[in-house]
């Protein structure tokens, strides 16, 4: 995240939008277009139902109209919602202050039963059992702190406690390549990962890198369309109307007998997404659920 030396840096503006559920993952969307990286996307402290999105806008030539867009987009939001319930503001940040953005919301944290998930500036100290996934997010998404994200990793730890975890897994839609690593770090032997971002693709090597995994690891920007191996293990953290396009080519990458684990939904969105699959003969397994978040597992 840090600019090369001896070139100085820009400075920020960091936009706080406070939305319900739905709203809130369509800003994370709109967001992440138009900054060009990633966003933070977080229960709002405090208040049942609401998502915080945190991103950062490059000063600029641009600056002044992209803030004007939020401002228009947070008022097209907030028709769709209740009264007060979505709010946007704004803040500027000195050039030094960008990194250390990141480090003061993430730290050190166990997003599932025996998965601790820490930045590479804070060590974790994990107790007798539990496994740390290091993840430096750069400009990918994928932290471990989002719901959606903790109901997958709770997925592939249960698999793998109950000796249940696949040799091969594929990851589509892998922002920081957390969901892979976590399978390899829990005794997958190998894992795709795949993106259309290759902010994200860099992100999923860089932290492979960091764990020890770069040999388990394949990541690239291969279209899921475009991949003729099928998989035992399919992990899709994206968003429910991604889960129904993609419906079909996700379908196709699972090996007879495999399971997919589909994330990113929320829970009033289960009976559009899980009839998608249904016409592809998939059928749920098992569903979880975390602050309002779904996950599917479908075989």
């Amino acid at each position: 995240m840090k600019p090369p030396p001896d070139i100085k840096p820009p400075a920020w503006l960091e936009v706080l939008l406070s939305a319900p559920l739905a709203q809130a993952e369509a800003a994370a969307d709109y967001l992440t277009a138009l900054s060009g990286r990633g966003v933070q996307l977080s229960a709002a402290p405090e208040e049942a139902g609401q998502e915080q999105v945190r991103a950062f806008l490059a000063a600029g030539p641009e600056l002044a109209q992209q803030k004007a867009q939020v401002q228009a987009y947070a008022r097209e939001l907030a028709a769709l919602a209740p009264p007060g319930a979505v709010t946007v503001s704004f803040r500027a940040l000195p050039p030094e202050d960008w990194s250390l953005n990141w480090k003061k919301h993430f730290h050190p944290r166990l997003v599932a039963r025996r998965i601790i998930v820490a930045p590479p500036w804070e060590p974790a100290s994990p107790a007798e059992g539990q496994v740390v996934i290091v993840i430096d997010p750069g400009q990918a998404f994928g932290t471990g702190q989002h719901e959606s994200t903790q109901l997958v990793l709770r997925r592939i730890e249960r698999l793998a406690d109950q000796g249940h975890l696949p040799g091969r897994v594929l990851d589509v839609g892998c922002g920081s390549g957390i969901l892979a690593l976590a399978a390899l770090r829990l005794g997958a032997a190998s894992a795709l990962a795949i993106d259309i971002d290759p902010q994200a693709v860099e992100a999923a090597r860089a932290n492979a890198r960091l764990n020890g995994l770069s040999q388990g690891l394949e990541a690239n920007l291969t279209p899921l369309d475009q991949i003729g191996e099928r998989f035992p293990l399919v992990l899709a953290n994206l968003t429910a109307k991604d889960l129904m396009e993609l419906a079909g080519p996700l379908a196709a990458r699972l090996a007879p007998g495999g399971e997919l684990v589909a994330s990113g939904l929320l829970v009033e969105q289960i009976g559009p997404v899980r009839q998608a699959f249904a016409g592809l003969g998939l059928s749920l397994v098992e569903q979880d659920s975390l602050a309002g978040w779904a996950a599917l597992v479908l075989a």
